[in-house]
């Protein structure tokens, strides 16, 4: 008896460690293939990583963010339609956590991980509130094909179905009241106060994204300044919504934005504009040399022009105002298109933000005639 079981046991263990070899060729077949997945994934990180636009590691925060009006015309601002005042700062709580109880429907955007290159033409018609804003997961290659001629990017269109503090963009509504007493509707301009700028100590990587920022705004619609918060909080377009796009960086380009873009065969010339492309829909596959602006390899089936004001165009009004209280639609993005965020790698940068508005006295003086 004691034979058998001296003989069963040695049988045993020789089981138990074949079997503890099978499962250790397991994992290390299993490591090997975890290895491979993950080389493959870094190797194409480390390829689309590098395209501002179709990159998710960009590190640029809005340090600051305010708006400011002149007051002493009879004009206020608010982020919630009740209260009003001179000025109002932005940031995640004056937008999302702030607003919970005065104006719960709200579909404010924050980019509390900081802003990441999208795509924008604005609205596409007189009806809608928001702008057209694109995004993409990054460069893809078919048959592992990882030249960077062969990468390719499908894009999709991001909605705003409620608050979101973690949007790759900043959006709000932003009420003006204009008290005038005048049936003569006002002309509303950007002040010439207004700026972004990219930190100092920004590297010349990260000026490029500074030089790529945009400021775009929607007027929605207009009420009596006596109205109650929830018809001025609701106000749609009824078919009069108009937008615009600011570009406050439009000449400026690094040195390496146009070494860059001499690569795609773009001549650009530091002092002067270039068009933008913005996507115009979502959609894909599209060649990553098919999206760069000003190529002659440029997908117009996908792209179209940007039209966009200037530090020159100041002097002409933004919207015209009534005396009452206007609601619009406030954007703040890194346009992904503009050729001065044609390849970057982020290595973090803050953006400080100051918009001022202000108005003419047409409503005044057309009153007093």
């Amino acid at each position: 008896m004691r034979t058998i079981t001296t003989k069963n046991q040695k049988n045993k263990s020789i089981k138990k460690k074949k079997k503890d070899q099978t499962k250790e060729r397991f994992r290390d077949r299993k490591n090997f293939k975890i290895t491979i997945v993950l080389i493959i994934l870094f190797g194409i990180l480390s390829v689309f990583s590098t395209y501002a636009w179709f990159s998710s590691s960009l590190n640029v925060q809005v340090r600051t963010f305010n708006v400011v009006v002149d007051k002493t015309s009879g004009l206020t601002i608010s982020l919630d339609g009740i209260n009003f005042d001179s000025s109002v700062e932005i940031n995640v709580n004056t937008l999302i956590r702030d607003l919970r109880a005065l104006y719960p429907n709200h579909t404010n955007q924050w980019s509390t991980n900081g802003l990441t290159p999208v795509s924008s033409n604005g609205i596409t018609n007189p009806n809608s509130p928001v702008f057209n804003m694109f995004q993409s997961s990054g460069v893809l290659y078919y048959r592992r094909d990882q030249n960077r001629e062969n990468g390719f990017v499908s894009t999709e269109q991001i909605t705003e179905t409620g608050p979101k503090e973690f949007s790759y963009y900043i959006a709000f509504d932003l009420f003006f009241k204009n008290v005038t007493g005048s049936p003569v509707s006002d002309n509303l301009y950007l002040d010439y106060g207004s700026s972004i700028i990219m930190n100092t100590d920004a590297s010349e990587e990260m000026q490029g994204l500074g030089n790529s920022v945009r400021l775009g705004i929607v007027k929605i619609g207009s009420v009596d300044n006596d109205a109650p918060a929830s018809a001025v909080q609701n106000v749609g377009c009824n078919g009069q919504c108009e937008s615009i796009i600011y570009e406050p960086n439009s000449r400026n380009h690094t040195n390496l934005s146009i070494e860059r873009a001499s690569k795609y065969g773009v001549n650009l010339i530091n002092g002067q504009r270039f068009p933008t492309y913005a996507f115009r829909t979502a959609g894909g596959p599209i060649f990553v040399k098919n999206t760069v602006s000003g190529s002659e390899n440029l997908d117009l089936n996908y792209f179209s022009l940007q039209n966009t004001i200037t530090e020159e165009n100041l002097d002409e009004p933004l919207f015209q105002i009534p005396d009452g209280i206007t609601k619009t639609r406030v954007y703040l993005w890194i346009e992904g298109q503009d050729i001065d965020s044609l390849e970057t790698e982020s290595d973090g940068a803050e953006l400080t933000v100051s918009i001022n508005f202000t108005k003419d006295t047409m409503g005044y003086n057309a009153f007093d005639e």
